[in-house]
């Protein structure tokens, strides 16, 4: 694959599997806006990819929430996360446009704003320049160029992360009513309540919550999901108790075989590990709890593919 480097714009030519990409999130869409919207997102990420990809920064595609099948479904993102540097947003810019648009999903938790122009047939796509400044529409004029983009990308290099890359779920706020973006009712995610098993150890203060979050384990596994499911509750010592337990996505009965649900602590050790068997329509780790301020894990894997979310009590 070639490019088009010029001191002040880099042009990316999309190639067959750019659109393979965009393809593959634009079918999951029913709305042909919403599909649009997220295939030009897609190709922009693709392009601020592939350019931080050719100056030897690292991106991990599976941290990115335009990848999220639940997330995208409800929000206008097209954010790529820059290992040791944070969430870069990539707004695709029409032809003729004169500004760039940001809408307000993508205003927090950004370390900047790419604009990336898609040329008339969509065959490239030309990186214009950056903002670090979230808002509405910002004229093209207005963007700081690439060559200040890479000395800010080398800036924010020399200034550790004071937070851990991955967001990490706050399950007390759970208890508060307060849930993070992806998590939803197990009714949205699995079309019927599944009456998740109450956690009886302790005299339970308020009724179990119960959320659920799709697992996408992307294209390599022919769009295999899961769905994760946890049931928080307060007890009357001041801990909470957890239960996470791992379904197959709506439409299926049984999980696919070998497909692992891990519990690991802060500093990375198991605690707990199940597998799925032939024809098993769920699977759980043993229930636990812990006090306020207490981290750990769950990781969700197959084939060699795995998918790590991060809780604290």
């Amino acid at each position: 694959m070639s490019s088009i480097f010029e001191p002040s714009i880099f042009t990316v030519p999309l190639s067959f599997e750019a659109h393979a990409i965009a393809q593959h999130y634009q079918k999951q869409q029913l709305l042909p806006l919403k599909a649009k919207q997220v295939y030009l997102n897609t190709l922009a990420v693709y392009a601020v990819d592939f350019y931080l990809r050719c100056l030897g920064f690292e991106v991990d595609a599976n941290q990115n929430d335009s990848r999220n099948p639940m997330i995208v479904k409800m929000m206008d993102v097209a954010d790529l996360w820059v290992k040791q540097l944070g969430r870069l947003e990539c707004r695709p810019v029409l032809p003729d446009a004169k500004v760039c648009e940001i809408p307000p999903d993508a205003w927090s938790d950004r370390i900047g704003y790419v604009a990336v122009q898609m040329s008339q047939t969509l065959k490239e796509a030309t990186l214009l320049g950056f903002t670090q400044t979230a808002m509405a529409k910002v004229p093209l004029s207005n963007l700081r160029s690439l060559s200040e983009f890479l000395a800010y990308l080398h800036q924010l290099q020399e200034v550790p992360l004071t937070a851990p890359p991955a967001k990490v779920v706050n399950l007390r706020r759970w208890l508060e009513g307060i849930f993070e973006t992806g998590w939803q009712s197990t009714e949205a995610i699995l079309g019927i309540d599944m009456n998740l098993v109450s956690i009886r150890s302790m005299t339970i203060l308020k009724t179990d919550i119960k959320r659920a979050k799709l697992i996408d384990f992307g294209m390599r596994l022919n769009d295999q999901t899961v769905v994760l499911s946890l049931a928080v509750s307060s007890n009357i010592d001041g801990t909470i108790s957890v239960l996470a337990q791992l379904y197959p996505s709506s439409g299926n009965t049984y999980l696919s075989p070998n497909v692992k649900l891990v519990m690991l602590s802060e500093s990375g050790e198991t605690l707990q590990e199940v597998y799925s068997r032939g024809h098993d329509n769920y699977i759980q780790i043993r229930p636990f709890k812990g006090m306020s301020g207490d981290g750990f894990s769950l990781q969700v894997g197959f084939n060699n593919v795995n998918v790590t979310e991060d809780f604290v009590l």
